[in-house]
């Protein structure tokens, strides 16, 4: 049936060449990006697998760096211990010296005294052989000092105005030969008091523990009495003594009047206590110590929440700590979904204690007989220090070629899925010009087509 109104085939022509144009612009975009995936809807699978080797291959890369960081690290260690190991050899040489039975005292001082240069030598490059921050050659790192489970306030220091819960657990203990020592604390109205107790069990200040248990009279200490205490608060987790008995000595109470402290004398140690002032509508209360000739153990007790609004101590500050040595874990693996696998270097004490040398001497000539020993056994830990970081490069190198021959795989495995096929879409490219001018030309017929039905109506 020959119509004006309806051109079927100028709209069957349109199609198609919506369908040549479309094709043509896919073409041009993959020829011009190189991506035969430039969205998601080119091939959504596609794009999901090539982004997760895209962070593998970004993975690899920031892994084999930090591998070379390591293996900097390794050959800066066994660089101090190349020389360490010189300094031994001559340290052995001169013990063999020094135990000749032909040498005066004085030649055998003189030769003592280089080996103590030499020592100390030693420890000069061990604790400055630096890489990165880390010093491989340092002694171990010590964790701080505790007593029982509990860290001395100069290791760890209180948290000043944090809110804590009070109870029987002891938050601190005050070393040995600190001086003007002050705690204050604010118990927020919930009459919490501080408690300061010996190892082997004395109360020296705070609140007295009741003789016996009385649920109808409040107390800081709950149901801990006398007759229970050694089993429900002394503990060793907390730093008591095995076997520590209560005992009040010169408990210092305190006093109930806000402004006035109470002052006792215990063991060599001033004590100034001002006591629980919560009866008088005061929420502070504190204690100081002029110097402590013991360790006291530091307990807040009572069932609230408090703050401690103070922490000081006039002791000179220590020097700083001298660097020491601590497991090193270098990645070498980080991929997609699956844990960081890592390789540690693990430290290598390289200092004169740690190698054995402290008490180490050339004289007399005993000492120095001995001394071949000790620095034949020093030598010993040094190579085998040596051997370990020569296993870790080899290792690390293993790891970085292996990190490369992934790269190179999963970059092919990448680009399969990515990049263009140049000879697939120029083909393409071509064959879309072409339907586009044949389209377009019989699009230009179809639409001249209805201009022949006018002949039927003149």
């Amino acid at each position: 049936m020959s119509v004006i109104n309806t051109n079927v085939n100028a709209l069957s022509g349109q199609n198609n060449l919506k369908r040549t144009q479309s094709t043509m612009n896919t073409a041009m975009q993959r020829l011009s990006s190189g991506l035969r995936v430039n969205s998601a809807k080119d091939d959504a699978a596609g794009q999901a697998i090539a982004n997760r080797m895209e962070s593998n291959l970004r993975a690899n890369s920031t892994v084999a760096r930090g591998i070379n960081d390591g293996i900097s690290l390794v050959q800066t260690a066994e660089g101090g211990l190349d020389s360490i190991n010189d300094i031994l050899q001559r340290a052995r040489e001169l013990a063999v010296q020094a135990s000749n039975g032909t040498l005066t005292d004085e030649d055998r001082a003189s030769i003592n005294t280089e080996y103590k240069l030499l020592r100390a030598e030693v420890d000069r490059i061990a604790l400055g052989t630096e890489a990165f921050g880390q010093t491989p050659l340092a002694p171990l790192k010590t964790p701080p000092a505790t007593i029982g489970s509990t860290p001395s306030i100069v290791d760890l220091p209180i948290a000043i105005d944090k809110l804590e819960m009070s109870g029987v657990r002891a938050f601190r203990y005050i070393p040995e030969g600190v001086t003007g020592f002050r705690l204050s604390i604010n118990d927020n109205g919930a009459n919490d008091d501080i408690q300061i107790f010996t190892r082997d069990g004395t109360h020296v200040a705070g609140s007295a523990i009741p003789a016996s248990f009385d649920s109808s009279v409040p107390s800081v200490w709950g149901n801990i009495d006398q007759a229970n205490v050694d089993s429900t608060f002394f503990s060793a987790d907390s730093g008591f003594e095995e076997g520590a008995i209560y005992s009040t000595g010169q408990l210092n109470s305190g006093t109930s009047d806000p402004g006035t402290d109470s002052t006792t004398t215990f063991r060599g140690m001033e004590i100034t206590y001002s006591g629980d002032s919560n009866a008088a509508g005061a929420l502070e209360e504190s204690i100081s110590i002029d110097e402590v000739t013991e360790p006291l153990l530091i307990f807040v007790t009572g069932s609230g929440a408090f703050r401690f609004t103070e922490m000081s101590w006039e002791t000179p500050v220590p020097p700083p700590p001298l660097p020491d040595s601590a497991p090193v874990k270098i990645a070498v693996s980080a991929q997609y979904g699956e844990a960081v696998d890592s390789i540690t270097i693990d430290p290598t004490p390289s200092d004169s204690t740690s190698l054995g040398l402290e008490d180490v001497e050339l004289d007399p000539i005993e000492k120095a007989r001995e001394a071949m020993a000790k620095l034949q056994e020093a030598m010993n830990q040094v190579d085998g220090y040596r051997s370990q970081y020569g296993a870790l490069v080899n290792r690390f190198e293993s790891a970085i070629n292996n990190l490369s021959e992934q790269s190179v795989n999963l970059s092919a495995a990448q680009s399969r899925i990515l990049d263009t096929d140049y000879a697939l879409e120029s083909a393409s490219l071509v064959r879309s010009q072409i339907l586009q001018q044949a389209g377009t030309s019989m699009l230009a017929q179809a639409n001249a087509t209805p201009q022949a039905l006018l002949s039927l109506i003149e």
